[in-house]
């Protein structure tokens, strides 16, 4: 008996065993073509030095494949598996954008309910607010007027107790200022999304992430995906590595910024599977979306561009992507420290997919095999072109300035340089020219409305805001106002004028250089073309150690250091030695000749001082970047 009984077990066991095993091999190698597809994207990671990758695929109501290639550990050689944890970084705003949704649908918020009415302790500044208040669907889309977040304030190193409630909307209220007419044009703010947590808590009674742990995670049984608020490093974590000369550093863990609700989810292959599964196939659980509801989610309602006819762009917490020539797809990306994520759907065609890496790289040639793959069987659509209304478009065109910078102090540059010329019509085409110089032709879909010639969806349109004023908007939410391509010269053409300066300088200074060894000049008329050109290596430096920070250490932001004092004092060097030199041309002008050569560094320091004076105005020269 005692023998039949071991029996019994051991077929149980075994059938267990057989059972798991081929669940596994179904989201694997069962198919060929997932075979052929696992060698494809192990072939990419291995060219573009990725460590791990996450991978959920599904089509319809189908789970395709679940689970990862690389490593999640490098140092242990653990490999992704299927219930590896990645940090998700900004998908966490599509699940944040659904919570509201479904508050909404719930009776307990509505889209267009005034942020001063829900909740008026929220510290921001909004100059139109009796005529245009902040709404929630401005957070939800990103068309507040709100900055992205401070270099200062990208990662939390504090080592108190986190902050809560209102508090943490305090620690980024340095970016809730709101720039131009809530409504008008969309720009990407982090902190926006904080509010929007917060809103959650307030409305819910209930912490943000235990809301959608709650209302999202648990009816979809989500049982491994969590929102990361203290940086802890947990062993089912994968690690983020940043990859630089040929070398993987581990990447640190830190609790994300303001109270998470833009950055802070972690999820594993399997759950998303879960999730995208919910996303393609109508549920009828009372706490989640049903058809209708991501319907919503997937619509544009605020922005200028929205409001002519154009529904390509960010909708609430998810993006409208046409770039793939079979089919639109939606969702979001992420990109945190050491992670970059992305989350890709099309609930009409019933495909989507999601992937994760452990390194901040590129997923396009990820996306291209994955995408690919889903639609090897569907045709592509057939092109639509209208004739364009010429007498309508051509009162249009003209320069148009770019007017939507994510934040102004690092990106001010693009209001001066980042125009465009809408130059001429024809039948179907609408010619574009780039500041740069490349002309692109836009096809005419119908009402303004255009598409690039190898697009299959619109994401441009030309037309009229409620004044009359004539706008563009296209490039990926880029948006441009018509203005007098004069009022852009101005502006142009100093700083053209002082980089000149640098360049005659540069050459200047090394006929000086040679000059001065040969006793045929001075050093101290020398240092009058030096110090500019010494200064600008300054600035460069310091400005490409910014760059560098911002890509693998944006904790040395945080506080004073070797790092952020080298980077406010090469940016202040560079003011202080054009200074200097201007100071001298000033001492020794009654002694250099002849007087062409005055007249010529005159000119010269003129537009360096120029230069110095626009950058000192737009925050680049002595503010000191852990304290801002």
């Amino acid at each position: 008996m005692i023998n039949l009984k071991t029996f019994y077990l051991a077929m149980f066991i075994v059938a267990i065993y057989f059972t798991a095993s081929a669940q596994v091999s179904t989201a694997t190698k069962s198919d060929s073509n997932i075979s052929q597809l696992y060698r494809r994207l192990d072939t990419v990671i291995q060219n573009e030095h990725i460590p791990g990758l996450l991978v959920a695929i599904v089509k319809k109501d189908s789970i395709l494949y679940s689970g990862g290639l690389g490593y999640a550990d490098l140092k242990q050689r653990l490999q992704v598996e299927h219930q590896t944890q990645f940090h998700f970084a900004s998908v966490t705003k599509f699940f944040v954008a659904m919570g509201i949704q479904q508050l909404v649908t719930k009776g307990k918020l509505k889209l267009n309910d005034r942020i001063r009415d829900i909740v008026p302790e929220i510290p921001f500044d909004n100059h139109w607010e009796a005529t245009d208040p902040v709404r929630v669907v401005h957070l939800l889309e990103h068309t507040a007027g709100f900055e992205d977040v401070q270099l200062n304030s990208m990662v939390d190193l504090s080592k108190k107790k986190p902050l809560a409630g209102i508090d943490v909307i305090k620690a980024v209220s340095n970016s809730l200022t709101v720039r131009w007419r809530p409504g008008t044009m969309m720009s990407y703010s982090n902190p926006g999304y904080n509010v929007l947590g917060y809103i959650i808590e307030k409305v819910s009674g209930m912490p943000w992430n235990r809301y959608l742990e709650e209302q999202i995670f648990s009816p979809l049984n989500m049982h491994n995906s969590l929102f990361d608020l203290d940086g802890t490093q947990r062993p089912s974590f994968a690690t983020g590595y940043d990859f630089q000369n040929g070398e993987y550093r581990a990447m640190p863990f830190y609790r994300p910024i303001g109270n998470g609700a833009g950055s802070a989810l972690v999820s594993t292959a399997e759950d998303m599977a879960k999730f995208m599964l919910y996303l393609l196939n109508d549920r009828t659980d009372s706490s989640l979306l049903d058809n209708a509801g991501l319907k919503e989610m997937e619509t544009i309602h605020s922005t200028l561009a929205s409001r002519a006819g154009l529904q390509t762009g960010y909708a609430l917490g998810n993006d409208l992507f046409p770039n793939n020539k079979k089919v639109s797809l939606r969702g979001h990306n992420g990109k945190g420290e050491g992670f970059v994520s992305w989350l890709f759907f099309n609930r009409e065609a019933g495909i989507a997919y999601a992937i994760a890496a452990n390194s901040v790289v590129n997923l396009w040639p990820i996306s291209q095999v994955i995408e690919e793959f889903l639609t090897k069987n569907i045709s592509a659509p057939k092109p639509v072109s209208l004739p364009i209304n010429e007498q309508k478009i051509k009162p249009l065109l003209g320069y148009y300035q770019f007017m939507n910078p994510k934040n102004e102090r690092w990106e001010f540059y693009r209001r001066i340089f980042g125009g465009i010329e809408l130059t001429a019509v024809s039948k179907d085409r609408l010619v574009v020219k780039k500041e740069n110089g490349q002309l692109d032709s836009l096809v005419h879909v119908g009402n303004g409305i255009f598409r690039l010639k190898d697009d299959i969806l619109p994401a441009f349109i030309l037309a009229r805001d409620p004044d009359g004023q004539p706008f563009f908007q296209g490039y990926g939410n880029s948006f441009y106002r018509k203005v007098p391509r004069a009022s852009v010269l101005i502006q142009q053409i100093p700083i053209y004028l002082g980089f000149m300066a640098i360049l005659i300088y540069l050459i200047y200074s090394l006929i000086g250089i040679f000059l001065t060894l040969f006793r045929k000049m001075k050093l101290i008329d020398l240092a009058i073309p030096l110090l500019p050109i010494v200064g600008t290596y300054c600035f460069l430096a310091a400005y490409r150690l910014m760059g560098q920070t911002d890509a693998s250490h944006k904790e040395l932001f945080v506080s004073f250091n070797e790092t952020s004092f080298s980077i406010f004092l090469g940016m202040l060097l560079f003011a202080i030695l054009i200074v200097v030199s201007s100071l001298l041309l000033y001492s020794r002008w009654s002694r250099l000749n002849p007087l062409w050569l005055r007249l010529f560094l005159v000119f010269n320091n003129f537009f360096l001082c120029y230069l110095v004076a626009l950058l000192s105005i737009n925050g680049w020269i002595g503010v000191p970047i852990w304290m801002m």
